[in-house]
Parts: structure tokens; C-alpha cells; sequence
């Protein structure tokens, strides 16, 4: 008899050691696959911010030429309007991931939205539409001046944001 539970014995306390090794394997495993997604994350993130940055350095350029070009009251500036172009691939992830509100505040978090629901296919529509308004002298100069103004400001606003957050 003796010889019948030792090896039962023996063979239960290896298995359930090699299933207690096994959870604790598959836990940290899922902990550094978890690190490393959440280091790409941000490295990627970090990217587009300076990829957003440039973006709207560039594109504020832009809007400073046609407010120029508008004082002067020249009917046909050169522009191409870009509001969709801001990149928000890894920006939207970060926030699906709950990433965001572990490193932003409240303020942030809502900057951040704003300003991916200002560049959108819509402000480029408006914008459109305020051009074409001035070209046919449907809307006014000054009108027009303010509304570019307004995009101006609004992009070195948030330039100003993914400075601070990046």
C-alpha cells in the first residue's frame, strides 16, 4: 500500500506545481507582452505628435499667406486646406487603451478632443465655403479675415497643446 501513494503523491504535488508555474508563467508573460504594446504605444504616440506639430507649423504658414493675401484683397490666394491631415491613428488608440488618463488631466484630455474634432473633413468644408464666399463677393473681406484669423489662432493653439503633451 505503501508503495501505491507515494508515487500518487509524488505525481499530484509535480502537476499541481508545474499548473501553479504555468498561471504564474502565462501572468507574467501577458504583464511584459502588456509593457512592451504599452512602450510601442508610446513611442508611436510621441511620433505623431511630432509629426502634428510639423503638420500645423506648416499649415499655420499657410493660413498667415492667406490672411496676408486676403488684407490685400487679392480674389485668388493659394491655398489647399488640410484640417483632415492631422494624424490621430495612435492618439485614438492611446485613448481605447485607457493610456491617455493615466499621464493627462482632466483639461488635457479635453484639449486633446477638441482639437480632434476641429480637424475634420467639416472645417475643411467651412473653410472651403468662407473661400469661395470672398472670391464671389458673397462674403465680406472682413468676414473672410476674421474666419482665417480664427483658424490661425486655433492652430497655433493647438500646436501649443501637443507641445505640452508630447
Amino acid at each position: 500500500m505503501d508503495n501505491y501513494w507515494q508515487p500518487l503523491i509524488s505525481t499530484f504535488i509535480g502537476a499541481l506545481l508545474a499548473f501553479i508555474f504555468s498561471i504564474c508563467l502565462f501572468y507574467l508573460t501577458e504583464k511584459w507582452k502588456s509593457t512592451r504594446a504599452n512602450k510601442n504605444l508610446n513611442t508611436n504616440l510621441q511620433r505623431e505628435f511630432d509629426y502634428n506639430i510639423q503638420f500645423l507649423e506648416s499649415y499655420k504658414s499657410d493660413f498667415e499667406k492667406l490672411v496676408r493675401a486676403i488684407s490685400s484683397n487679392n480674389k485668388f490666394p493659394l491655398i489647399i486646406f488640410r484640417f483632415y491631415k492631422l494624424q490621430r491613428l495612435f492618439i485614438l488608440e492611446a485613448f481605447n487603451k485607457g493610456l491617455l488618463y493615466q499621464y493627462l488631466d482632466v483639461d488635457d484630455i479635453n484639449d486633446l478632443d477638441i482639437m480632434l474634432n476641429y480637424f475634420n473633413n467639416t472645417s475643411d468644408t467651412l473653410a472651403w465655403n468662407t473661400l469661395g464666399g470672398y472670391k464671389n463677393n458673397t462674403t465680406t473681406q472682413q468676414a473672410a479675415l476674421q474666419s482665417f484669423e480664427y483658424n490661425k489662432d486655433q492652430i497655433d493653439k493647438y500646436i501649443g497643446i501637443q507641445k505640452k503633451l508630447k
